[in-house]
């Protein structure tokens, strides 16, 4: 299964990226840290599930990345990253299209787990 990582600090694109390639049957495709970015890895590399942040460099949004992706490439999957815990925020990502989110700060291993349990369901037949 193929991830991309979109993230503004390559702080997270490292440590995450390390996180995610630990688990069997995931290999980090790529990485990105702009929507412009994103859109040319997913178009390129193809993912299976694009691990996404929601705020990128400068003042691009990670719901312009899950929009493009909801409507261009309905079969790649998209979870959510954030360092923020809104309510708000993350109902409308998940009502956008996301298929789960993660606090930064408190969920990194709960994050990777959701990532090994979809690898797993990814490997034995269609994406859940």
């Amino acid at each position: 299964m193929k991830v991309l990582v979109v993230d503004d600090s390559l702080a997270i694109q490292e440590s995450l990226g390390h996180l995610l390639a630990s688990i069997p049957g995931v290999t980090v495709a790529g990485y990105a840290e702009d929507v412009a970015g994103a859109i040319r890895c997913i178009h390129n590399l193809k993912p299976d599930l694009v691990v996404l942040d929601v705020e990128l460099r400068g003042a691009d949004r990670g719901m312009d990345v899950l929009q493009h992706v909801v409507k261009e490439h309905p079969a790649i999957k998209v979870i959510v990253m954030s360092n923020f815990t809104w309510t708000a925020m993350r109902s409308g990502l998940l009502a956008a299209g996301a298929l789960a989110y993660f606090d930064k700060g408190s969920e990194f291993l709960l994050a990777r787990d959701w990532v090994a349990n979809f690898a797993r369901a990814h490997a034995h037949g269609p994406a859940p």
